[in-house]
């Protein structure tokens, strides 16, 4: 858990520069869950930081209705947030992810929250350090789930985390 905590640490440090550099067109603030998507996975290594933290929580709440992410709750807030996982610690920022076409070509492609498009200079024209890179981190994450729970570890759905009672529902 200490590795994980370690790459939390680093994401919200290089998330929270960026943050500040874009702090003219972040529209994010507490209540805003348009990134907030229902049926998330995360690593077993973080959904097992989640049930350490949480354990009252997910054994006696239930999770947010189907449409959003199971950890909002009724002011569209995240119950989790100090525990929230890798890929909601970047959520907002301009974001930069390489590809390959369908002609084998590495492509670069650029995308934001769509409440953050405005109020900034256009994606294309930011320095590659103004844009969260995807890839770094997550493989980081993946070496980490890999010593935690083995090279076959699953992925875990954010809604499975809640108890549910023997007819399949969530236990409140």
């Amino acid at each position: 858990m200490a590795s994980l905590r370690s790459l939390h640490d680093e994401i919200d440090l290089e998330a929270g520069r960026l943050a500040t550099e874009h702090a003219e067109r972040l529209q994010c603030q507490r209540g805003c869950s348009a990134c907030c998507l229902d049926d998330l996975t995360v690593a077993s290594v973080e959904a097992e930081r989640i049930r350490r933290a949480h354990p009252e929580l997910l054994q006696n709440d239930a999770p947010h209705p189907i449409g959003g992410c199971a950890f909002l709750d009724s002011e569209g807030a995240c119950r989790i947030y100090s525990d929230r996982p890798s890929v909601c610690r970047s959520q907002g920022l301009p974001l930069r992810v390489f590809f390959e076409d369908e002609d084998d070509e590495i492509c670069e492609r650029r995308d934001i929250c769509q409440l953050n498009l405005e109020g900034g200079p256009a994606l294309e024209s930011l320095p590659e350090e103004s844009c969260w890179l995807i890839g770094p981190k997550e493989l980081r994450l993946i070496a980490i789930d890999e010593a935690f729970a083995g090279e076959d570890a699953a992925r875990v759905h954010l809604r499975d985390l809640f108890a549910r009672s023997p007819d399949g529902q969530f236990d409140r």
